[in-house]
């Protein structure tokens, strides 16, 4: 089997659309030629076949050539998270000890305070390689090739890499494409950071498909809203807080030719997916993880998943629920539990930890999320196991209670965390962003939530700020709300 997609597609299709980047426009045989030429700047810098190469580099070309100039090299990616400090990329350099740092003039600060070792600076991130096209000296590259150590984010702690092989990719992509389905003129945005796994994902799709990907070099509302309705792109893959941002921003309807807006990352709330296609976007709800290489389970093009439901099991991945402690066995229908997956996506550990606890017996990767199956297989996602909150002995999953208070027409956003309470153990307390121009009292939203949600979830109190702290996947980092809940700042 042919693992260098960029090639193959470069070979079949030579003048199909591949890459845009503002202004520029590749084929896939320039495409091609450019990561031949990247595969020749990483040799001049002593990357080698098996070797670990960090990129710190912002969303463009020239992190998409060395994506796929790594897997030609057959060398293993680390990509790494521009929003870190040093310190933090310190810990992930010191954990990964890869043989080189790529990075560009503006990231070079950052780097070199977190790292010591070998680094080479992209001086012109979309001006192409200075160096002269070169293959991979190890042979072509193989399935089992390690592809990416990505870190997670770290919303339960101290970040740590899932190795992800190239196979991984391709079972994923192909399980999406199809529920999905692809077109030959379809055009993927990339919006999100490529550092995270479900941007990678997109590449990988898009190339094993031979489709286009248009690329924005960060997050702007503005211009996707543009893009999902002048009919540039036909795909995209966005987080709840992104989607709210791209609804506020949208000034119409959308393009005819936009088939699939992917929703994940975390839970959406119930009302901002029914605003959304209620505006004409074709929401269709995903559940996934970096140890899944993106995608697990998603709502299919003719089906509408029942309320509160994020997808079926994509072909090739097995879903399933065991009990919370992590005891043997599995749970009947409607009996909520942790998460369970399974399949040839599925990652086979993490870089330099031996984490056992994280795999059940029979294959089974333990996710840490909670939810439940219902008799048609559909899956339900409640919450991260770390989130959950325990009053009285009854469970409160946060999304629930921030999907109740999303609903409200003045609130942007919600996120729901634990405080200690002498009595109950925990309560469950928010923290609001309120809509421009828009007036909710705290005694307003909790009469609100009231209506909605059993007396045991409705929040003790309401603090309105003018942001949510976001992860670098754009996931609320309910993490820092909880951490200075419990320093005592909110009172």
């Amino acid at each position: 089997m042919e693992w260098d997609w960029v090639r193959q597609q470069a070979a079949r299709a030579p003048e199909r659309l591949a890459l845009v980047e503002d202004d520029r426009i590749l084929s896939y045989t320039a495409l091609d030629d450019r990561v031949a030429r990247a595969v020749g700047w990483l040799r001049a810098r002593g990357a080698a076949p098996g070797d670990r190469v960090a990129v710190h580099l912002p969303a463009g070309s020239a992190w998409v050539e060395l994506l796929f100039a790594l897997v030609r090299l057959r060398a293993t990616l680390v990509p790494l998270n521009l929003r870190l400090t040093a310190a933090e990329l310190g810990r992930i350099l010191a954990d990964a000890e890869p043989a080189l740092v790529v990075t560009d003039a503006a990231g070079r600060p950052t780097v070199a305070a977190a790292w010591t070792g070998r680094t080479a600076v992209v001086e012109d991130p979309g001006g192409g390689w200075d160096a002269e096209p070169a293959e991979g000296p190890a042979g072509p590259p193989d399935g089992e090739d390690l592809q990416s150590i990505v870190y997670t984010s770290g919303t339960t702690g101290t970040p740590k890499g899932a190795r992800i092989r190239l196979a991984q990719h391709f079972w994923g992509a192909l399980g999406s494409m199809l529920r999905l389905g692809h077109l030959p003129d379809d055009v993927w945005l990339l919006c999100m950071p490529p550092y995270h796994v479900g941007g990678q994902a997109i590449l990988f799709r898009a190339a094993l498909a031979g489709t286009a990907v248009v690329v924005h070099p960060r997050f702007d509302a503005k211009r996707v809203a543009a893009a999902l309705g002048d009919g540039s792109v036909t795909l995209v893959s966005l987080v709840p807080t992104m989607l709210r941002r791209v609804l506020d921003e949208l000034p119409g309807p959308v393009s005819p030719r936009l088939r699939v807006v992917l929703l994940g990352g975390s839970a959406a709330p119930p009302a901002l997916v029914q605003e959304a296609r209620g505006r004409g976007l074709p929401v269709r709800l995903t559940y996934g993880l970096t140890e899944t290489a993106s995608q697990l389970a998603t709502e299919g093009l003719d089906e509408m998943a029942p309320a509160g439901a994020s997808g079926r099991p994509l072909a090739f991945a097995e879903v399933a629920v065991g009990p919370e402690d992590g005891s043997p066995g599995r749970l009947p229908p409607g009996v909520p539990g942790e998460i369970l997956a399974r399949g040839p996506q599925v990652t086979d550990g993490y870089w330099r930890r031996d984490e056992p606890d994280r795999f059940a017996p029979g294959g089974w990767l333990r996710t840490g999320d909670l939810g439940w199956l219902d008799e048609r297989g559909w899956l339900y996602v409640l919450d991260r196991r770390v989130d959950l909150i325990v009053s009285g002995g009854e469970n409160v999953y946060p999304a629930e209670v921030e999907a109740a208070l999303a609903a409200h027409p003045a609130v942007a956003g919600a996120a729901v965390v634990a405080r200690a309470d002498p009595e109950w153990g925990q309560v469950p307390v928010a923290f609001v962003v309120r809509r421009p121009d828009a007036a909710v009292t705290e005694a307003e939203l909790l009469a609100f939530a009231r209506g909605r949600l059993a007396g045991y979830k409705v929040p003790r109190r309401v603090w309105f700020v003018e942001a949510l702290p976001l992860t670098g996947s754009g996931k609320i980092a309910r993490h820092r709300l909880r951490a200075e809940v419990e320093a005592g700042r909110w009172a």
